[in-house]
């Protein structure tokens, strides 16, 4: 068992060094960026892709035609959406003033007349307007405005979502226009094909990451779950000398509940663009308040061995 887990642990290490060497040496930040709009592109619209590798110099400009219509038409649904995004955002703003059940009458008599401009171009008034009159009181409204503000988030990550994919498409299509715009024939030739290759390449380098990471996360789950087993069967077999290590495992588990508990579940822009939920958002301020504990636990208890020793040789 102990020789499998070296094994596991040495190819983790090597896996990693693998993957830093093939994606991280050598990508500078235009590297990057082009890398991550290429990636953006193939899952939101790989159709782009596919026109782009068929391109030649004589269709670059229908290629930029038609795809310039196609991101404009999507502007004009972000546009929408934005707008949507935005009446939501501005009634959850609104009723942050309810604090108490008598704000919570204030506001229910303003509610008719304020509904009517608020939500004059929202495409479900009635989400917003049943809604809140099926509010009865204080404590309705509390579940009211935790479900609004969780279905909120998750229009705003979809906004996100959309207007990074269309950003991603933006520049590609930058990228297209601007050797269109050459005058020599030959630079266009040139630029097009080196466009491709690298795009091309990007696409490769997305599947080979994606590829390697599903086995790095394969080998990493069964390194650990073979640790567990190994771990436990060895605190089973001598569980009398194993109280120091039963303890060490104790605090973990109780760092990672008071970690968890003390954690705030509020999402931020850069969470809800990368789809997290609260729950997720509360996980790894858990897992970073661990880290942290850890961290900052062992520098104190070395610290401590040095200066305990220090004292003990001076006496």
């Amino acid at each position: 068992m102990r020789k499998i887990i070296n094994i596991s642990i040495f190819a983790i290490a090597g896996l990693a060094v693998l993957l830093v060497v093939l994606f991280g040496f050598g990508f500078n930040q235009d590297t990057k960026d082009k890398f991550s709009n290429t990636t953006e592109v193939k899952a939101n619209n790989p159709q782009m892709l596919t026109d782009l590798a068929n391109a030649t110099v004589e269709t670059l400009p229908d290629f930029v035609v038609k795809y310039e219509e196609n991101i404009a038409a999507q502007n004009t649904e972000l546009k929408k959406d934005k707008l949507q995004c935005n009446i939501f955002y501005t009634f959850i703003y609104h009723l942050e003033e309810v604090v108490n059940q008598e704000t919570l009458e204030n506001f229910k008599s303003k509610f008719p007349e304020y509904s009517q401009s608020m939500f004059a171009s929202a495409t479900d008034k009635n989400y917003f307007i049943n809604g809140f009159n099926k509010v009865k009181n204080y404590s309705d409204f509390q579940s009211y405005y935790t479900n609004l503000k969780t279905d909120y988030n998750v229009i705003r990550q979809n906004y996100l979502v959309k207007a990074s994919a269309v950003k991603a498409e933006m520049t590609l299509l930058k990228q297209i226009d601007d050797i269109n715009a050459a005058v020599s024939v030959t630079k266009k030739q040139y630029d097009l094909s080196e466009l491709q290759k690298n795009v091309k390449t990007y696409k490769t380098e997305v599947t080979q990451f994606n590829i390697t990471m599903n086995l790095f996360y394969l080998l990493f789950f069964a390194t650990f779950a073979a640790m567990i087993i190994f771990l436990l069967w060895n605190v089973i077999i001598n569980i009398k000398s194993n109280f120091g290590l039963l303890a060490g495992v104790g605090l973990l588990v109780l760092l990672l509940i008071l970690g968890y508990l003390f954690s705030t579940s509020e999402l931020s822009p850069s969470a809800i663009k990368e789809q997290l939920d609260s729950n997720n958002v509360k996980w790894i301020g858990a897992g970073l308040f661990t880290f942290y504990c850890i961290f900052f636990g062992t520098i104190a208890a070395i610290v401590l061995s040095i200066i305990l020793n220090a004292i003990k040789k001076v006496k």
